[in-house]
């Protein structure tokens, strides 16, 4: 592990290997804080699209692609990028979506004040428009991703701030919400082994994982924008639908 390295992983389909460019652009864009150092970390769910060619154009040391051959999800992904990936803190950044301007600037300096993982907030990349927060409440997407977040989609301010350990399975389990968007979730990579890595969830993955984070570490919710969310019709939040098993898992996968 390499203790000043910022690992970014992205997992990408054959749908979204179009989006990787301005993925890339929104990191290359970054202004990372010293002695720290960027590196991301590509991993194809299922055999190689475009998305290698166009890893490949840049350098190795700073962006690396793999392909797994066979479809496995999100979680089988994350997974495999996490085990090439050698940095002491880890970001995620989805293929279709873009980091907002100093998000790792703000992913640094908050766990190196301590706090062992943190969450942000998104907005619309299209419209520019507030996903996550607006003047009084956090919220995060509608079910399908496909509505604008409203009255009862929204979780009370009060979850802003520092979150101390079991916080955020108490928000999930009174609203059915994070009070963010988990493509924000930025933690210790030591933290993702040690309660496993992702679940083999087809969605929910990312919220498993915090949630098991979360109840074993304090950390903070901050209202300031680390992503540009990118909507469309071949997102797993559109294709796969949620069932009351997956609830159940994340309700009794306690750290």
């Amino acid at each position: 592990m390499s203790q000043h390295e910022i690992s970014i992983l992205t997992p990408v389909g054959k749908h979204h290997a179009a989006y990787l460019p301005q993925a890339w652009e929104s990191i290359r864009r970054q202004q990372i804080p010293a002695p720290w150092l960027v590196r991301w970390y590509v991993q194809e769910d299922g055999p190689p699209s475009p998305a290698q060619s166009f890893v490949q154009t840049l350098d190795s040391k700073v962006a690396q692609y793999a392909a797994s051959g066979l479809s496995g999800g999100a979680a089988e992904a994350r997974n495999l990028a996490l085990a090439r990936a050698h940095g002491e803190m880890v970001m995620l950044l989805d293929a279709d979506d873009e980091l907002a301007p100093d998000a790792v600037a703000r992913v640094v300096s908050q766990l190196e004040s301590g706090f062992m993982w943190c969450g942000f907030a998104a907005v619309d990349n299209q419209q520019g428009t507030l996903v996550q927060r607006d003047g009084r409440y956090s919220a995060r997407l509608s079910s399908d991703a496909t509505k604008a977040p409203n009255s009862d989609a929204f979780v009370p301010s009060e979850w802003m701030g520092e979150s101390p350990r079991g916080a955020l399975r108490s928000c999930w389990e009174d609203f059915g919400y994070l009070p963010f968007h988990p493509t924000t979730f930025a933690t210790y990579a030591r933290w993702i082994w040690d309660v496993g890595g992702w679940p083999g969830l087809a969605r929910d993955e990312d919220t498993a994982l915090i949630l098991a984070i979360s109840d074993a570490h304090a950390g903070v919710v901050s209202s300031e924008v680390n992503v540009l969310y990118r909507r469309h019709d071949h997102q797993t939040s559109q294709l796969v639908p949620p069932v009351t098993e997956r609830i159940q898992f994340i309700t009794r996968r306690r750290k």
